[in-house]
């Protein structure tokens, strides 16, 4: 009886509507752990690699284009930079939109800076992969 009463008192009540913002709020988490994962990655490979090799005397200096030219032109890293890129920029840009709404930006304020970051956010992505795809032969 009070296990029926109980579950008519749950089924009564009125359930938040998680609508639109769940998205960018589990997006947010799924960067962090992709930025978690794909930095130290991303530093080894690129950075305590090559002072391994300019101790050997492998290498003139720390940071090499044609090191870097031949990392890239295979889809392992291209697929890692990609990730990267693309992580960082939605962290960081919904990071500031985040920011901007716990100021108080809502309803009209809230749709013009989540427009203006998404461009921004976009363009930032093409101006990547044009960079990236310079180092391919």
């Amino acid at each position: 009886m009070a296990q029926a009463k109980l579950q008519e008192e749950i089924d009564a009540r009125e359930r938040p509507d998680v609508g639109l913002s769940f998205w960018p709020w589990l997006l947010q988490r799924v960067s962090a752990v992709g930025l978690i994962v794909l930095l130290p990655i991303h530093i080894v490979v690129n950075h305590l690699f090559n002072i391994a090799e300019v101790e050997s005397g492998a290498l003139p200096g720390l940071v090499v284009f044609s090191d870097v030219a031949a990392r890239i032109e295979t889809p392992t890293y291209w697929v890692i930079d990609l990730l990267l890129l693309s992580f960082a920029l939605y962290h960081g840009l919904n990071g500031v939109r985040n920011v901007a709404m716990d100021y108080g930006v809502r309803g009209v304020g809230e749709k013009a800076l989540t427009g203006v970051l998404s461009v921004v956010g976009l363009v930032a992505f093409v101006f990547g992969i044009v960079a990236l795809a310079s180092f391919i032969d």
